[in-house]
């Protein structure tokens, strides 16, 4: 990653400030200064001023001038007069060791030459006392661009984790809605044999059949509004589930009461989809296990969004199963709870998330 592209127009300040900090420094020097060192100032001031151009275009060039105008400068350090070579130095040991498209090893080599070059050079040329400082301000200015160093690199982590936790709520809600789609879809392929098997009813099973194309081609539909909804993209969660409610109706003949209360507000998208994904799963076990029932479906916006779904009636022989678990580890994972279980003669799911 280049360093103007990872730090946009912050990067373009450190630029200037960099390039306003040799100019003025160069201006402000002491005379009188040697000829041999005011080449090694132009020359250290002309590799800063081509890292800084070349940089976006030309990375690996633009790094190598950087660490070219670090070694000049902090050779420099001994021979001066003044501390000119210090204030050049520091500009470029912060960008140095801030830059994460240097490994480690490399890094710490080119500050440990970095650093017998500028402190061995002064206490040789200028002694212990003069030594000691400059070695104090190069150890700052390097921590300091460690720090800056360290910051990007975890951020460029977090992004790697945020790409495979995205990648694993897909392939989640994929999962969920081909199992869905090829469930549904599977039910009108059984219903056409059967019709054309057993009744030769040619009329039927051709709408049967009719019937799954359109739910094959729904599925499809359904797994792009599923990335879609992961992408920040995704309806509104009431007319979400009210697409759902009417594809509950019309392939299943489920009678369901949809109802929603409270002040419509916007969701977070991993909650839209943890709460749609939930009432997918309940009216799928309501028709599994109570064929014909009456099932309820109300969304409350209070002082978070609660869904509850009811079906009036449930086998005995009902019991929770992994589609349950998989709908409670959905919704603790945008920070909601899930209970579910008998309420009188029926079976209530309850899904809550706060806001």
């Amino acid at each position: 990653m280049r360093l103007l592209d990872r730090i946009g127009p912050l990067w373009l300040v450190v630029g200037l400030v960099g390039t306003a900090v040799f100019v003025i420094t160069l201006a402000t020097v002491q005379r009188p200064t040697p000829g041999w060192l005011w080449v090694l100032y132009g020359v250290s001031l002309a590799c800063w001023l081509g890292f800084v151009l070349l940089d976006r275009r030309l990375p690996r060039t633009g790094t190598v001038l950087l660490l070219a105008c670090l070694l000049l400068s902090v050779t420099a350090i001994g021979p001066a007069p003044d501390g000119t070579p210090v204030l050049l130095s520091c500009v470029a040991l912060v960008v140095t060791s801030s830059l994460p498209r240097l490994s480690s090893p490399v890094l710490a080599g080119l500050l440990g030459v970095a650093f017998v070059l500028g402190v061995g050079g002064a206490l040789w040329l200028q002694g212990a006392v003069s030594a000691v400082g400059d070695f104090a301000v190069l150890v700052i200015m390097g921590l300091v661009g460690l720090s800056a160093r360290q910051h990007q690199m975890q951020a460029r982590l977090l992004a790697s984790y945020a790409a495979l936790d995205e990648r694993a709520r897909i392939a989640r809600e994929m999962h969920d809605v081909l199992a869905h789609s090829l469930g549904a879809l599977g039910v009108q392929l059984e219903v056409a044999e059967a019709l054309l098997a057993d009744k030769r009813d040619l009329d039927g099973g051709l709408l049967r059949v009719q019937r799954a194309r359109l739910l094959a081609h729904e599925g499809l539909d359904e797994a792009r509004r599923a990335v879609a909804a992961l992408r920040d993209d995704v309806v509104s969660l009431p007319e979400a589930l009210a697409r759902l409610v009417a594809d509950g109706r019309r392939d299943r003949g489920l009678e369901v009461d949809y109802a929603v209360t409270g002040t419509v507000r916007p969701l977070a998208a991993g909650t839209t989809v943890a709460l749609l994904r939930t009432a997918r799963e309940a009216l799928t076990n309501a028709f599994k296990h109570a064929p014909g029932s009456a099932v309820s479906v109300v969304l409350d916006y209070g002082a978070g969004v609660t869904l509850t779904v009811y079906n009036a009636s449930v086998s005995e022989s009902a019991a929770p199963g992994h589609g349950l678990t998989g709908m409670r580890e959905r919704i603790e994972l945008v920070g909601g709870t899930l209970t579910a279980g008998r309420s009188g003669e029926g079976w209530l799911v309850t899904a809550e998330v706060p806001e």
